[in-house]
């Protein structure tokens, strides 16, 4: 049963008197007239209220300095993370380990949270820490900050049983929309539990779908899943991480789940100082990403146009070195046409086992090489796709009708390492 709250509820007579100056005349003539309301006294706080309270300062705001695509620009970027727990290893020191997108800290050399805390009167102030990093995942948009304190931080709690969500559950996203608006908490159901989505320069990612309002900024917060017991006390627990870079779907967003993102972590954890590398990274990861598209070109004979899935770009230095790409194309590099793919194959260097998927739509491309780790082989079967010369003035994209086989003998692990910060003097 619902807890009830009694309102107070008092009702008071306002007389409102109007001073009637009549055209012409000096005199007031006052005409009384009776208004009624009321009034409610409500408690100042609630069971939900409450709850939102205890989970907001476990949401940090996360601000970034790096480079832009190109290496040479200097950039900045915001987020949220979340604090997810505490560490007092010899190699670190006393503090909080925070999880956020990797999108968020990609290319960045500079990295400062503001952590939340909020007082018995309800006030709220922010300290800002610089942020260290511990590891990331291209391909899982997971990574792993860390902040040195002695402080007590609030530190989220996991989901324990991802299958407590489900579809119509109530949920709340807590972020950093715009980059300037932290701690903002929007509230909305569960559309579905793993949805497939496009994730801009990652992919293909299995995602909670969520009608909370999000917004860039809003990147690597917390999606939390609320419950009311049946003596109307809310709890909450962290059920995934929002991603805000799947573009396009206006009034929808996505998290990824509890599961992916704690397993994440856990081996980002693991793996930090463990060798020369120092930064953390999740075994048998390859940051094996293909941004596939659709578009038509006319087919090697010129008698008509045909579909084709392209390889627009890649984050994988493997397939950097194999594939012609559009973006090098498009951009007028040494290269003068771009691969359309064909087929994939991926063999399984422990049973050398090979799965072979035809490529003719872009999700293919994206549940091929979903399954391939570090230390597998991959061919790619291309056609490559250039210009023919109508003339003086232009010409059409066609097919060169001759299909060839791009190796890839051994997939790297994949491993991030920041960049450095510049230089000047």
């Amino acid at each position: 049963m619902k807890k009830k709250i009694v309102a107070v509820v008092s009702a008071c007579v306002l007389l409102v008197t109007l001073c009637v100056v009549a055209a012409g005349c000096g005199g007031c003539g006052a005409k009384t007239y009776t208004v009624e309301t009321s009034m409610a006294d409500l408690p100042k706080y609630s069971s939900y209220t409450d709850m939102i309270a205890s989970i907001r300062p476990g949401v940090v705001e996360v601000y970034c300095e790096g480079y832009d695509d190109s290496g040479t620009a200097i950039m900045t970027s915001a987020g949220a993370g979340v604090i997810v727990g505490k560490s007092d290893d010899s190699l670190i020191g006393d503090g909080y380990f925070i999880v956020t997108n990797h999108h968020v800290i990609e290319n960045c050399y500079s990295m400062i949270v503001n952590v939340l805390s909020i007082g018995e009167d309800g006030s709220e102030t922010t300290t800002a820490y610089n942020a260290q990093l511990i590891g990331g995942s291209h391909e899982r948009d997971i990574a792993v900050l860390y902040v040195k304190t002695t402080a007590t931080l609030t530190t989220a709690t996991w989901l324990a049983d991802g299958d407590e969500l489900q579809v119509g559950a109530e949920v709340v996203a807590i972020g950093n929309p715009t980059g300037t608006l932290g701690g903002t908490v929007t509230r909305g159901i569960v559309s579905a539990t793993s949805r497939k989505i496009n994730v801009e320069n990652i992919g293909s990612m299995d995602l909670i779908q969520m009608d909370a309002a999000i917004n860039s900024g809003n990147s690597g917060g917390g999606l939390f899943y609320t419950y009311e017991s049946a003596d109307g006390e809310w709890s909450a627990a962290l059920a995934g991480i929002v991603n805000s870079g799947a573009t396009g779907y206006d009034g929808l967003g996505f998290a990824i789940p509890a599961e992916d993102a704690m397993y994440a972590v856990e081996k980002l954890t693991e793996t930090y100082g463990t060798d020369d590398e120092l930064y953390g990274y999740v075994p048998g990861d390859v940051g094996l990403t293909i941004t596939a598209a659709v578009g038509n070109v006319y087919n090697s004979s010129l008698s008509g146009q045909e579909t084709i899935v392209y390889a627009d770009d890649t984050s994988n230095e493997d397939l950097d070195n194999a594939l012609d790409t559009y973006e090098e194309y498009r951009y007028g590099t040494s290269r003068q046409s771009f691969d359309a793919l064909r087929k994939i194959v991926v063999t399984d260097s422990e049973t050398g086992k090979q799965t072979e998927t035809e490529i003719t739509a872009a999700q293919d491309v994206y549940d091929a090489l979903a399954g391939a780790d570090a230390g597998d082989s991959v061919t790619v079967t291309v056609e490559a796709v250039e210009t023919y010369r109508m003339g003086p003035f232009g010409g059409i994209l066609c097919l060169s009708g001759e299909t060839e086989d791009v190796a890839i003998d051994s997939l790297s692990q994949y491993r991030y390492t920041p960049p450095d910060a510049p230089s000047f003097s």
